[in-house]
């Protein structure tokens, strides 16, 4: 888990995105997590999160 002022990077930093949940969940953007986690069709197997979109995520797999 991410300390405060800590960069989250996803494992592979050359697919690493701003928009990736992981990277939001990590600065703790609650608000845009919600949004993102709503009806989620995809999941993350990397790290198990779950996004309606896959371009939220590192590794996305659907549901």
């Amino acid at each position: 888990m991410s300390h405060h002022g800590d960069v989250h990077k996803c494992s592979d930093d050359k697919h690493h995105q701003e928009n990736h949940l992981c990277c939001i969940a990590a600065r703790q953007d609650i608000e845009r997590v919600k949004k993102i986690v709503k009806q989620a069709e995809y999941f993350c197997k990397r790290c198990g999160r779950a996004a309606r979109e896959k371009e939220n995520l590192c590794d996305p797999s659907r549901i």
